[in-house]
C-alpha cells in the first residue's frame, strides 16, 4: 500500500473515531445518599447507602466487579469492617447497600470508600454501558 493510501486509511480511522465518541459528561447521572452510623463501641451497626440513577439511564444486574463498595478505610482506626467488599442490591431505579461497621472506640469516627457501578443509556439506535467510581464519605460514632 502507497504512502498516501496509508494516511488516507489512517485520517478516516481517526474521524471514524472521532465521529463516534460519545459526548463528555460533566458526571454520572446518579445520585448519592449515604447515612451515618451510631452504635456501642464493640457492637456492629450499619452505614446504608442509596444510589439513584436519573431518568433515562438504568443500573445493570451486577457484572463480576460492578455495584459494589471497596476500598473501605477508617482514618483513625476508629472503625472495622465485616467485609472488605459489600455488593448492592438492585431496586427499581436504586442500588442498595448496607455495610456491617464496627466503631472500636468512642466518638466520631470519618470513613471512606469507593462505590463502584455499572449503567447504561439506551436509545433507538444505540446502547452506551458505562463503569463508574463514586466517593463514598460518612462517619461512624462509638457510644459508650
Amino acid at each position: 500500500m502507497g504512502k498516501l493510501a496509508v494516511a488516507g486509511v489512517l485520517s478516516l480511522g481517526t474521524l471514524a473515531l472521532v465521529a463516534t465518541a460519545a459526548p463528555a459528561e460533566e458526571g454520572p447521572p446518579i445520585h448519592v445518599e449515604v447515612s451515618a452510623a451510631e452504635g456501642p463501641v464493640g457492637e456492629p451497626t450499619e452505614v446504608r447507602a442509596k444510589l439513584t440513577i436519573a431518568e433515562g439511564f438504568r443500573f445493570i444486574e451486577p457484572l463480576p466487579r460492578g455495584n459494589r463498595v471497596i476500598e473501605l478505610s477508617s482514618a483513625d482506626g476508629g472503625v472495622t469492617f465485616a467485609r472488605r467488599v459489600f455488593r448492592g442490591r438492585l431496586d427499581g431505579d436504586s442500588v442498595l447497600f448496607r455495610l456491617e461497621v464496627t466503631p472500636t472506640k468512642p466518638g466520631a469516627h470519618p470513613i471512606n470508600g469507593v462505590f463502584r457501578v455499572s449503567y447504561v443509556t439506551e436509545t433507538a439506535d444505540s446502547y452506551h454501558l458505562r463503569h463508574v467510581s463514586l466517593p463514598l464519605v460518612t462517619t461512624v460514632t462509638g457510644t459508650e
